[in-house]
């Protein structure tokens, strides 16, 4: 059975849940209520752990399909998409975090004059305190730069995101028999 990357991806999830849902049998009997408690702990048993195989059968069947995608997604080209997509996430982060988040550095006339009045205060004699002026490294020029930039970068991330999805659709490969088996038999498909 062929399926796209998309339906692989919410078929290993949908097992993912079936794998993570608690047994239906018991993992203990109480043995007061059973006068042969001993073959009544057995038949449990058997049916905890045929349980148990079948979660496994999922789980092996989860894995053989994320395989399957992996290699489909390396074949075509979803992995370095992936993590272009990674780069400019971290890109615009850093830009935003160490640029575009800090404060902008007023125009240099009015730092002049902002300057010279602390400086009047400083030098005069009864002054007794601590006064600073602390000025942004970053201009309004280069402050606006970076906005464009981070545009230009959603922008091509947007892109990136549309090159996914229609690959995740385009892409199909066929499941392994027995990963078909097993989903059947879980009316997945």
């Amino acid at each position: 059975m062929k399926v796209s990357l998309r339906k692989a991806n919410s078929l290993q999830e949908q097992l993912n849940e079936l794998i993570k849902n608690r047994p239906s049998n018991p993992d203990e009997v109480d043995v007061l209520n059973y006068e042969m408690w001993k073959s009544e702990v057995e038949n449990a048993q058997t049916r905890y752990y045929n349980e148990v195989e079948h979660k496994l059968a999922l789980v092996k069947a989860r894995y053989a399909i994320r395989k399957k995608i992996a290699y489909q997604n390396h074949l075509s080209g979803i992995s370095d998409l992936l993590v272009d997509m990674a780069e400019l996430d971290s890109t615009i982060t850093t830009v935003q975090r160490f640029i575009l988040q800090r404060s902008v550095r007023s125009k240099d006339e009015v730092l002049e004059k902002k300057r010279n009045r602390k400086m009047v205060r400083v030098e005069n004699a009864d002054y007794d305190g601590y006064i600073e002026m602390d000025v942004s490294v970053i201009s309004k020029g280069d402050h606006d730069h970076w906005t464009e930039e981070v545009q230009k970068l959603k922008r091509h991330k947007a892109k990136i995101n549309d090159m996914l999805l229609e690959l995740n659709i385009k892409t199909v490969f066929d499941l392994p028999p027995q990963v078909e088996e097993v989903l059947k038999k879980e009316n997945l498909i």
